[in-house]
């Protein structure tokens, strides 16, 4: 059912993390290992830095801020150029989102197809260089206006940088949908008054699309009939996970910031706890600090009733084992220590006994989207990756596991993500076979 707003005539897209994603992190921790860095510390050490911003204004030039990369790593002129190329080299551009994007141009909707389709522009905080590099990728001809921060002088969450794209479409803020990964640039755009959706991936995008009255085709999907297994992950998709309005309340009743929250509950803590790299006391004793608990224990209380809500999503779960009969089945989730016990005690499903393969990141030392921990559940269920059909909630955990080979689907609901697993597989899933 399509919400009730005024008619969109614009969709404005973000570039990197929605057009231009890292689908193989592989590189990154290289440069990590090769340079003593912490995992994750890559990332930071060229989007955390102040130099970072003042690229994206247009006050440094590209090879001004590496060079300032390569002062703060003691790299020269030739370490800098490596570290350049490795730091990029997993990233990889949405081939199929650019299609809906020039899809939309060419406009589904009979009314807007009168007018020539939607209009469609990028905005992005980036260098100027941007603008070349879209001509490189052959993408520049599926906006109708691109506005790249380093040549406005003006960059997202500023106002200034939305009615910019405004005026150049020419459409009112209520007439744009705007599509960005980050939560502030989302916010942002929605109190300029444009309507404005989350990037969490190709799938969901889609279904928030058609949620607000825009024509978007259905994903090309085609039977393979050489795959012999199928691999699910857990939070997200057998059990259904918080969402943003839960966790902005907990943020609220809490006197935090969501983003606050986040990095307290799902950040480095959790990263290094879901590897068994840190203790459950270790990692509840670093969400206490981050969120101003006394202590370990009233952290972990804490989680108990942020968590209080356990549901499970059924269909899928039966799905999993009605497969069994036809497929190899595994079970891959970044998880705790013990994660098997706890689904045993609050749903009575026994992992080991439900799925050929459980693979626990915690006990493997490897998590998600690690190219490694797709591998070592291929090598458990004994299958090539044209052979494996994967589910996950998470873009990144999809794109990587593509990267390997695999033929993974972004989960979003147990109706329309097991309806795209049947297509795929070419046979019903949710009846026994």
């Amino acid at each position: 059912m399509n919400v009730q707003t005024t008619a969109i005539r614009a969709v404005i897209f973000d570039y990197g993390g929605v057009l231009m994603r890292t689908a193989d992190p592989t590189p990154r921790r290289t440069l990590e290992r090769r340079l003593g860095l912490a995992p994750g510390e890559v990332y930071e050490v060229v989007f955390g830095s102040p130099a970072w911003q003042e690229l994206q204004l247009g006050r440094l030039s590209s090879a001004e801020f590496w060079s300032s990369v390569g002062e703060r790593l003691g790299l020269d002129e030739a370490g800098v150029a490596d570290f350049r190329a490795t730091f990029h080299a997993g990233d990889r551009l949405d081939e199929g989102l650019v299609a809906l994007i020039r899809d939309l141009r060419v406009a589904r909707d009979p009314q807007v197809a009168q007018s020539g389709g939607y209009r469609t522009a990028l905005l992005s905080n980036a260098p100027a260089s941007l603008e070349r590099r879209l001509v490189e990728l052959g993408i520049d001809d599926a906006f109708d206006e691109i506005v790249i921060s380093g040549r406005e002088g003006v960059m997202k969450p500023d106002a200034e940088i939305f009615e910019r794209a405004l005026g150049r479409l020419d459409v009112r803020a209520e007439e744009a949908l705007f599509v960005d990964d980050f939560r502030e640039n989302v916010a942002a755009a929605r109190r300029v008054g444009l309507q404005a959706v989350r990037f969490l991936g190709p799938t969901p995008l889609r279904q928030q699309l058609r949620r607000l009255g825009v024509a978007v085709p259905e994903p090309d999907l085609t039977p393979l009939p050489d795959v012999r297994a199928v691999i699910f992950d857990w939070g997200g998709v057998m059990e259904p996970l918080t969402d943003d309005a839960h966790d902005a309340a907990w943020a609220q009743r809490l006197g935090v910031e969501p983003g606050t929250l986040m990095e307290a509950m799902w950040g480095q803590a959790w990263r290094q706890f879901s590897i068994g790299g840190i203790s459950s006391e270790a990692y509840y004793q670093q969400v206490a600090e981050g969120l101003g608990f006394p202590s370990a224990e009233a952290a972990e209380r804490f989680a108990d009733e942020f968590y209080a809500v356990k549901r499970l999503n059924p269909t899928v779960l039966a799905a999993a084992r009605n497969l069994r009969a036809r497929y190899r089945v595994a079970l891959l989730s970044n998880a705790w220590p013990g994660q098997a016990e706890h689904v045993r005690e609050t749903f009575g499903v026994d992992v080991h006994a439900d799925f050929d393969v459980y693979v626990n990141s915690a006990e493997v030392g490897l998590r998600k989207p690690n190219p490694a921990i797709f591998r070592l559940t291929l090598e458990r269920l004994d299958v090539a990756p044209r052979q494996a059909a994967f589910l996950d909630d998470l873009i990144r955990n999809v794109d990587a596991a593509r990267e390997v080979g695999i033929h993974a689907l972004q989960f979003v609901d147990p109706e329309t993500s097991l309806a795209m697993l049947a297509t795929l597989l070419g046979e019903d899933v949710e009846n026994e076979f």
